[in-house]
């Protein structure tokens, strides 16, 4: 274990205790009111939406953690605006990619594909081409230790159910982890190691088919 996953795993078994055991699985999520944010907390997001902003391709490995306690591992490429692709090694079946529309979880065991639109997902803050948190988010809690800060937000629009959790890492300038937490109370981490930000991924790793639509009578 790095130094800095070792600093990662004890930063956040501190700030997710107590969400953890008050999240009602099922209920869905309800907007909250920002909090009172200190100047530090203001620079703190400020420099997540500096690098967010800054930020145009990028690969490198993840550890996802689902609501179960799953583990799985695998490679991801990230091009902006809204383009992602997360490749999961065996025995994982999954395969998920976003071509900046449409992002598409394909399950090698099932024959179609899963789709939503991006625009439904918290990741469309992740992948924006240019993003202002302090417009589009409300932010309802920023925590530090060290080096570390997390930032946990709601979109204003309210499109999406749930809250993200952004980890940086402002010794690093790095974003290192996100959490999302669904509308039915289900958490997902995925944490981000060996992280090239110089990269420049295959257009092509981004390309998917989308399921055709099911023609309707007036339309054959």
């Amino acid at each position: 274990m790095t130094l800095q996953t070792a600093r990662l795993a004890l930063f956040m078994a501190v700030c997710l205790l107590v969400p953890a055991l008050t999240v009602l699985p099922g209920k869905p999520a309800m907007a909250q009111a920002p909090a009172q944010l200190s100047e530090e907390d203001n620079a703190a997001v400020a420099l997540l939406n500096t690098y967010l902003n800054e930020i145009v391709n990028m690969k490198g490995e993840f550890t996802q953690t689902s609501p179960r306690g799953q583990i799985a591992n695998g490679v991801f490429y990230i091009s902006k605006p809204g383009k992602m692709r997360f490749e999961y090694a065996p025995p994982s079946p999954l395969l998920v990619v976003s071509d900046g529309r449409w992002v598409t979880v394909k399950n090698s065991t099932r024959q179609k594909p899963d789709q939503y639109p991006l625009a439904a997902t918290p990741l469309k803050l992740v992948l924006a081409g240019e993003v202002n948190l302090f417009e589009q988010a409300i932010i309802l809690k920023v925590e530090s230790q060290d080096d570390l800060v997390a930032i946990t937000m709601q979109e204003k629009d309210q499109l999406v159910a749930g809250e993200l959790t952004m980890v940086f890492d402002r010794a690093t300038n790095d974003l290192i982890q996100w959490i999302i937490l669904d509308g039915k109370g289900q958490r997902t981490s995925v944490q981000l190691t060996n992280v090239d930000k110089e990269a420049e991924p295959d257009p092509k790793l981004f390309v998917v088919k989308r399921a055709k639509e099911r023609k309707t009578g007036s339309d054959r």
